[in-house]
């Protein structure tokens, strides 16, 4: 991972906006997620609770079922840890993997995403 300066940044979520997020939102009728956001806490909760094997996470975009309380249809993502694979350069998930989902490694289940904005983009 290499940081990007925030001039890239903006572009590049403008970019998604004006692509896929126009197309999502037009398509399935829904004011479709933008951005997420995570506490910090809970973020470094779940980092320090992966197992020593974990080499990393993974973000998985997924959309909520019609039956979500805060945002029915829209786009989310699961924040899962990964193991090696047998590759070089290869990490695996237990979303990914039923390989994986079956070790008997704690802390590598997924972190569902905060709060999605759209609709709540504010606090």
């Amino acid at each position: 991972m290499e940081p990007i300066d925030l001039k890239t940044a903006r572009e590049m979520v403008a970019r998604y906006k004006q692509t896929r997020k126009a197309v999502i939102d037009k398509h399935h009728e829904v004011n479709d997620t933008e951005s997420t956001w995570i506490s910090i806490d809970k973020l470094k909760e779940f980092v320090n609770n992966l197992p020593p094997e974990a080499t990393g996470v993974r973000l998985h975009f997924g959309v909520h079922d019609a039956d979500h309380s805060n945002a029915p249809h829209q786009t989310s993502v699961a924040i899962v840890g990964t193991v090696a694979g047998a590759g070089k350069d290869e990490h695996i998930d237990a979303i990914q993997s039923d390989q994986v989902a079956n070790l008997s490694v704690s802390g590598l289940a997924a972190l569902s995403s905060g709060r999605e904005c759209p609709p709540m983009c504010q606090g």
